[in-house]
């Protein structure tokens, strides 16, 4: 499949190309495309990329001095090809949601769905994007371009409970808030909670997939990226330039050192006292 695009030669993407300086008027992924597209090629098998037949080729510039020959039009060497075919997409499709009516709450060149729910004493950045069936409670923070996708939940209210002497659950109220960063991207069914008396805090630049679970008091810093399932106890501590891999649990009150990796699936029940990549149940650090 293709998509039609503003037409584009490798001249204006970069001046580090081979081949013909022509036009191009498609995007397309590797197995779909033909003189009319520009895709790209992340991998380092020359043989492979001499094959590929594409109006445009864009490949890693390390690979330059060992292409021989290419089927391509045009090779575009860049030191990230899926970061540069990224920005062609971007710059000719957004994605959104398609409603003619947009909520009230919209403000400051956001972008909120006429279903979502939105509390009053919520503050929303501008360029940010609130999706269908997002509801946000009071005392929530978002800030600048951030994107809440649907079924989310900000700012509720977590499982703060006491046994009293008979061991009946006594819950206790929550006075804090929840601040969210800019450039904060949110997926689709994810829950944060506000603070007890704190803030729950999301660091600028953070990414969140799917279905994550973040507790009450959650510290979480800056360019973290938080694969879908994922589950974070109450009040942990999450440094910056994070990874955290699809399925991993973290234990209340854990602190996660920054450019800490945690791979799938690891159960985290201890802090990690440096970055590293850390594995396992309970995890260890295995680099």
């Amino acid at each position: 499949m293709k998509y039609l695009i503003s037409p584009v030669r490798p001249s204006s993407l970069n001046d580090d190309f081979l081949g013909e300086d022509h036009y191009v008027e498609y995007i397309a992924p590797l197995d779909g495309c033909n003189e009319s597209t520009i895709t790209f090629y992340k991998g380092e098998d020359i043989n492979r990329i001499e094959s590929i037949n594409s109006g445009i080729l864009i490949i890693d510039k390390k690979l330059k001095n060992q292409l021989k020959q290419f089927s391509s039009k045009a090779i575009v060497f860049s030191e990230n090809p899926m970061l540069l075919f990224a920005k062609v997409i971007n710059s000719n499709y957004e994605n959104s949601f398609t409603e003619s009516q947009l909520s009230k709450e919209a403000r400051n060149n956001s972008m909120v769905s006429s279903n979502a729910v939105i509390e009053e004493n919520v503050i929303l950045g501008e360029k940010t994007k609130i999706f269908p069936n997002v509801t946000i409670f009071n005392k929530t923070t978002i800030g600048t371009n951030c994107v809440i996708q649907s079924g989310s939940v900000l700012g509720a209210i977590g499982m703060s409970y006491i046994k009293d002497k008979d061991d009946t659950y006594y819950r206790m109220s929550q006075l804090g808030d929840l601040h969210i960063a800019d450039n904060v991207d949110i997926g689709t069914n994810v829950s944060i909670l506000r603070g007890i008396m704190e803030s729950t805090i999301i660091g600028n630049g953070t990414k969140i997939g799917n279905n994550v679970n973040i507790g009450h008091n959650v510290i979480i810093g800056e360019n973290c990226y938080i694969s879908s399932g994922v589950t974070i106890g109450g009040a942990c501590k999450i440094g910056n330039n994070c990874w955290i891999s699809p399925g991993v649990t973290i234990s209340d009150h854990i602190l996660i050192a920054e450019n800490s990796h945690l791979g799938v699936g690891s159960v985290v029940i201890k802090d990690t006292i440096e970055g590293g990549f850390y594995l396992g149940n309970p995890a260890r650090k295995v680099k």
